[in-house]
């Protein structure tokens, strides 16, 4: 492991009070002030040839493309880190400000463009900051299960239907009615534990969970549950330790039990999801074993992806849609999304359908671990099925990097029904996880050849 030297920044980027909210449908997304504050994590890893990967996670719900790739140019024009090498990852937070204008439907985005790019340039400067940080490191990898927090959202009813699990906070639901789910979750903790002069400096944590704790009735900045586990990890840990949290494969798991909805939402939850994580986290950093370091190394693919069409009928019912939604706008706060906002971007979709998508997929090597970045919102079982194919002896896979192309749920779901597979949160066929997937896999093995 000579040779290796690892840098760690973290630079706090929360904006003033004002920008749109992302994550929740509603009338007034403006935030009213911060609860916590919202921070870009990075790392720089360098070996002795001095080749660099860079991991880079921002307390935001998603950045897509454009916004990545203007990043990444910040990046590339501030340090010696190749821009392409740096795997940028939204740890997917709620209550943090819009990066586009896709999740804030009849908010016109434009006039706060500046402060956007302003905020996001400065979470790009953690680069910049770890990477003039480097000094000699070792790492370690140990894995702990946390099965008490994930839940697999979409929820199969003795009819047939699906019924989302967040529905068990409103009015009418009948647990009774419920037979079981429809998919698993990955329960599995990893961290990546960089260790200087014998003892835990940081760590990056991977877990699968939706990080949308806090809901529409949420005025304020804050981390959401990943901003309370860095806070429980660094106390139980001690000293100067950074806590660098990469979301996994989140797109149907969240932190909702049906069967005990009122412990769902607000700051309570956070704080309890955070450090029963943070418990399993620090238990994962003292199983950690001795990984060889020896190299770095990154790659990435653009992978086509066949999108969705939307037949002229459709399209006819959306445009009567909108047209009623602009006569009466919908008021208060929304549990998902309106119609309107689906006929929005079916709508948007239909100008596209035929030209095929390219989707980034990066994978990283840092000796015997392996980062593997997925863009948008995916189901749990393409990572379980990346870390099953993996020729790395640890593997850590992260969602919702480099780009935010909406949710890529199973094949099987389409067919299930449900939030996740209705047209409009997903974009493309059914094949484009397993698109993903093969793409993966295919770079790992190079990687490791």
């Amino acid at each position: 492991m000579a040779g290796l030297r690892v840098g760690v920044a973290t630079v706090d980027f929360t904006p003033a009070a004002g920008l749109p909210l992302m994550g929740n449908f509603r009338d007034d997304y403006a935030a009213r002030g911060m609860h916590d504050p919202l921070k870009a994590k990075a790392m720089v890893f360098a070996d002795s040839g001095n080749a660099k990967v860079a991991i880079l996670a921002v307390d935001v719900c998603m950045i897509d493309r454009e916004n990545v790739a203007m990043m990444r140019r910040a990046i590339g024009s501030e340090c010696n880190v190749r821009p392409e090498n740096v795997l940028i990852h939204a740890v997917h937070t709620h209550s943090a400000p819009a990066t586009n204008g896709r999740f804030v439907f009849g908010e016109d985005i434009e006039p706060y463009r500046p402060d956007i790019e302003a905020f996001l340039t400065k979470a790009a400067s953690a680069v910049r900051l770890a990477d003039a940080n480097l000094v000699e490191a070792t790492l370690g990898v140990g894995r702990a299960t946390e099965d008490r927090l994930p839940f697999n959202r979409r929820l199969r009813r003795k009819d047939g239907a699906t019924q989302m699990n967040w529905e068990a906070l409103l009015p009418g639901f009948d647990p009774d009615e419920i037979a079981g789910v429809w998919g698993p979750v990955d329960p599995e903790v990893v961290c990546l534990t960089i260790e200087r002069e014998g003892r835990p400096a940081a760590a990056v944590v991977n877990f699968g969970l939706h990080a949308a704790v806090l809901a529409g009735d949420n005025w304020l900045y804050g981390a959401d549950f990943p901003g309370a586990l860095a806070e429980a990890l660094s106390r139980t840990v001690g000293g100067e330790f950074t806590c660098l949290f990469l979301n996994g494969c989140c797109g149907n798991v969240n932190h909702v039990d049906y069967r005990d909805p009122k412990q769902g939402r607000g700051y309570q939850a956070v704080e309890r999801i955070g450090y029963m994580l943070g418990a399993a986290a620090h238990q994962a950093v003292n199983a950690r074993v001795p990984c060889q370091a020896d190299c770095v190394a990154a790659s990435s693919e653009k992978v086509t992806l066949a999108r969705l069409k939307i037949g002229e009928a459709q399209r006819n019912r959306c445009r009567k849609i909108l047209d009623e939604a602009r006569a009466n706008p919908p008021q208060g706060q929304v549990d998902g999304l309106p119609d309107a906002f689906f006929a929005e971007i079916r709508l948007e979709m239909a100008r596209k359908q035929d030209e095929p998508d390219l989707a980034e997929v990066m994978a990283v090597r840092i000796g015997d671990v392996a980062l593997v970045g997925l863009p948008g919102e995916i189901f749990c079982e393409f990572a379980m099925r990346i870390k099953e194919q993996s020729p790395a002896t640890f593997t850590l896979v992260s969602g919702l990097s480099n780009d935010a192309i909406g949710y890529i749920p199973t094949p099987e779901s389409f067919g299930q029904g449900g939030y996740e597979s209705t047209v409009g949160s997903t974009f493309y066929e059914g094949d484009a996880g397993a698109r993903l997937v093969t793409s993966a896999v295919a770079q790992l093995n190079r990687l490791f050849s």
